[in-house]
């Protein structure tokens, strides 16, 4: 979670000023401010590129034209372009300003409409990372190890920051990464196991994996000084996979293998539920402790999402992918970790208010 001091749960429940900056790159040129009517940050744990962005901005503002047309060098035009979000909270009994960065994202396309706005639309940095394909297949290097292949595969100018915690281990030289650098860093991030992340600057992360349990740094809660508004429930089996079966593929070690199992609860393969199972393989997988970390690692992040609690609450731009949080609706209770959320980036956007989606498990 984003902490800033003053920045509390009381002044978000008490009605603040809204808005945001949101201001247009190309490499290490500052373009312009961008004066949008309207916009959404989108952040998902379950999609590739983790973060996208939705603007509208008016075509003639500031006596400047918002259409990028062929201009190569606009503001919004899609020839590598970046825009820096940040949500700005104003309080409401004070002149404090809060200002809460929150993402750097590539302008993918625009479009404009027949009222005189120009809709953009941007993913986050690695969709840079999915589209720079090389010409000829990766390999690894000599005396490659986790962390300096991560590296290695990002495309010229990209860095990227390892969790202290993660222990580093060589990568078999006989293996070819392909020509897919986004698969082969999620390959790795499985294989460690990490959680390949973006940070608010469009750094990549390899960051640690949650916890079995999650301890909360924020409570949604309704009723007095609370800011959620509804947590209807929805449930799926699609995608809930309760057994993980972990191989290598790597040669002279087929018989590596490791199966991570829920034995308990309603998702347990023993019962009326049954075995849904999801086989995964990597030459990056070595021995069978290797196999099991990986294992674990996937059964869990199956399992946050097999229950999801979809949130609606006063917009707190704080909250971040993989936040522990607390939710309570009429004194109910449940802990899980944040997959999703849908921030709004203007005061005509809030309408009910914003979307976090809790995965609680089973």
């Amino acid at each position: 979670m984003i902490a800033l001091a003053g920045l509390t749960s009381e002044v978000l429940a008490g009605a603040p000023r809204w808005g945001c900056k949101i201001s247009s790159w190309l490499g290490s040129t500052f373009l312009r401010d961008v004066p949008i009517v309207s916009g959404k940050l989108t952040s998902k744990t379950t999609t590739d590129v983790l973060h996208t962005l939705s603007i509208t901005v008016r075509r003639f503002d500031h006596g400047f034209d918002w259409r990028p047309g062929s201009d190569p060098l606009h503001p919004l035009a899609r020839y590598g372009q970046e825009l820096d979000v940040s949500v700005l909270v104003g309080s409401a009994v004070s002149d404090q300003v809060w200002t809460v960065r929150k993402a750097r994202v590539l302008i993918t396309d625009w479009d404009d409409d027949d009222n005189g706005n120009v809709v953009v639309t941007g993913e986050s940095r690695l969709r840079r990372i999915k589209d720079d394909r090389p010409a000829v297949p990766l390999v690894p290097a000599t005396g490659g190890t986790l962390a300096s292949e991560a590296l290695r595969i990002l495309p010229p100018g990209m860095g990227l920051a390892v969790d202290a915690t993660l222990a580093d281990r060589a990568v078999p030289s006989t293996m070819v990464w392909g020509t897919d650098r986004l698969a082969a860093l999620q390959d790795i991030a499985t294989a460690w196991p990490a959680l390949l992340r973006v940070d608010t600057w469009g750094q990549i992360v390899m960051a640690a994996p949650l916890p079995q349990v999650p301890t909360p740094v924020l409570t949604l809660t309704d009723g007095k000084g609370g800011t959620v508004v509804a947590v209807p429930r929805s449930d799926t089996r699609s995608g809930s996979a309760n057994r993980i079966v972990a191989r290598s593929s790597a040669s002279g070690a087929e018989d590596v293998q490791a199966v991570a199992e829920q034995a308990t609860g309603p998702m347990a393969v023993t019962g009326p539920y049954g075995a849904v199972t999801t086989e995964w393989s990597s030459p990056l997988l070595g021995n069978v402790a290797q196999a099991q970390a990986a294992a674990a690692t996937m059964l869990a992040r199956s399992l946050v999402s097999a229950a999801i609690l979809p949130v609606v609450h006063a917009p707190d731009p704080r909250l971040e992918l993989d936040d522990p949080v607390a939710v309570v609706r009429r004194g109910e209770p449940l802990w899980g970790w944040v997959t999703g959320t849908e921030l709004p980036l203007t005061v005509s956007d809030i309408g009910s208010g914003q979307r976090t989606d809790v995965g609680v498990g089973t």
